[in-house]
């Protein structure tokens, strides 16, 4: 059996969670980071595979850095979407159905559920992710339960912001 594979669309994924300057290369380049070291953290201890695919050439040298075994980082080459390149990465799958994509985009969405695979949007995958797994082996295990203050971080980065 595969196994299972999320796609994450990113700048889709970091523009619904974060007010980021898409001109600003910095801002861009620190979300990415913070996305790509999110996404190593929630691969943790599963036995799943991780595609983070970015509109655009990586500019900052994302892909020469090293990454876990399960995870990867992918750039469209730009004038080219990230869309189409997600796309081509499920057409190619000899599984559809083990492949989760993670956007908010709709018509991205409504396509890869055509083609086969499942779709989640980011604020429910950000559900999912939070979510206590009282029952995992890993949980029981490792006690993942998170301090107060680390919740707080966690919430800062990539939780619902409760605005003033």
């Amino acid at each position: 059996m595969d196994r299972p594979h999320l796609i994450i669309d990113g700048y889709n994924f970091i523009l619904r969670r974060h007010d980021v300057d898409s001109s600003d290369e910095h801002a861009l380049w620190d979300a990415r980071e913070r996305l790509v070291h999110q996404m190593i953290a929630y691969l943790g201890q599963k036995k799943m595979l991780i595609t983070i695919v970015f509109d655009g050439q990586d500019i900052k040298g994302i892909l020469q850095k090293h990454r876990p075994a399960g995870i990867s980082v992918r750039f469209s080459k730009a004038p080219m979407k990230a869309d189409p390149l997600i796309l081509e990465i499920i057409r190619k799958s000899n599984n559809r159905k083990s492949i989760t994509l993670v956007t908010s985009d709709r018509a991205l969405a409504g396509q890869a559920a055509d083609l086969g695979c499942h779709t989640l949007d980011v604020e429910n995958f950000l559900r999912k992710m939070t979510r206590k797994e009282t029952n995992s082996e890993y949980s029981k295990k490792y006690k993942p339960d998170l301090t107060s203050k680390e919740m707080e971080e966690w919430l800062k980065l990539f939780g619902d912001e409760q605005k003033d």
